[in-house]
């Protein structure tokens, strides 16, 4: 999978930036940024669901849905570090 980062105003500098910041984090934690999005479709999912007992992500699903959003948020702490922080977005 390509990792792709969307922020308005970011260079393609920056945005590389913030891609190699989240590829690190799976990198660390041993799993493919693949896994960490079937985590997160498992979690909204499961929000979708209105959070039904049967419904509910397993413990590799939620480990890999929280690795996505620590991912996302090196992600845009990097690819923004040099910006005013009222500029940067809310992960």
């Amino acid at each position: 999978m390509r990792l792709r980062l969307e922020i308005k105003g970011a260079s393609p500098e920056e945005k590389q930036r913030g891609i190699d910041a989240a590829s690190a984090v799976f990198a660390a934690a041993g799993i493919s940024p693949e896994q960490g999005a079937d985590g997160m479709f498992a979690l909204e999912g499961w929000d979708d669901a209105s959070f039904r007992d049967d419904m509910e992500p397993d413990e590799d699903e939620d480990e890999a849905a929280s690795l996505w959003m620590q991912a996302n948020k090196a992600a845009i702490e990097a690819c923004c570090a040099d910006w005013p922080a009222d500029a940067v977005p809310v992960d």
